[in-house]
């Protein structure tokens, strides 16, 4: 169960502390900047490229696995939420067929909206449209009108078992992607290292530095291709800003 950390908490106070002392302790280990390279935008999607194949290549077999795994269950959890409505939508149309003509309205043929909170509006709609009614007749139709009240319950169910199954699914596939994309950036192939200039003289810094960019690396990986192609097309958009600006100087000038 996940900890719900309020502003007011004295955890969070806590952690606010704890990140300090160690951008502290961490800006102590490395007094010297890093040394930018000279780079150009060729340079990023050349840097750029291969993290996007691997997250292309990571994308499809995830998308393998997880299928191959968790699919099943899904497909069966969707077949049943379909032969249910099917149901309900029968036995709906059969409760008019019960009572004599021009006693009952009809009822509304559309098909019942399925309210993920639990709540069901179908009973409350049937005593709606029967409430001027005889008695006897209401009690004939209760039976009827239990059933489809049971029935849109367990409808419900269903959808609320589907939707957390999904969402395990989620999850299970998001932190796989992390996990693979730290190991795959924690072997060497980083995207911010390329574009530094490394100063052996300070091993301290090297690994602090290393370990950030293998952790953003990592989740530019996880993140999908998608990810990737939205990073570069921000870093294209600031260039091209940014030469717009220059060459309206030149101009101007």
């Amino acid at each position: 169960m996940l900890l719900k950390i309020s502003l007011e908490s004295p955890l969070f106070f806590l952690l606010i502390t704890i990140s300090f002392l160690l951008v502290t302790f961490t800006a102590w280990l490395s007094p010297q900047p890093l040394v930018l390279k000279s780079f150009g935008f060729e340079d990023v999607v050349q840097v750029l490229t291969l993290p996007l194949f691997i997250s292309l290549l990571l994308e499809r077999s995830l998308e393998v696995f997880i299928t191959t795994w968790r699919g099943p269950t899904t497909e069966q959890l969707e077949m049943s939420i379909q032969q249910q409505n099917a149901i309900i939508s029968e036995r709906r149309k059969l409760i008019p067929e019960q009572q004599p003509e021009n006693q009952i309205p009809p009822l509304d043929p559309n098909p019942i909206i399925v309210n993920e909170s639990g709540g069901s509006t179908l009973e409350q709609q049937l005593i709606q449209n029967f409430s001027q009614t005889p008695a006897d007749v209401l009690t004939k139709l209760q039976p009827h009108i239990d059933d489809l009240t049971a029935r849109v319950k367990d409808l419900n169910e269903k959808e609320r078992k589907r939707l957390a199954y999904k969402s395990d699914t989620r999850i299970i596939a998001l932190w796989t992607s992390l996990l693979c994309g730290l190991l795959i950036s924690a072997i060497g192939i980083r995207c911010i290292e390329p574009l530094i200039i490394i100063d052996t003289t300070n091993p301290i810094q090297i690994s602090i530095f290393r370990c950030l960019d293998a952790l953003l690396t990592g989740g530019l990986i996880a993140g999908g291709s998608e990810g990737i192609h939205k990073f570069i097309q921000v870093f294209t958009d600031f260039l091209e800003a940014t030469s717009s600006q220059v060459k309206d100087k030149r101009l101007s000038s």
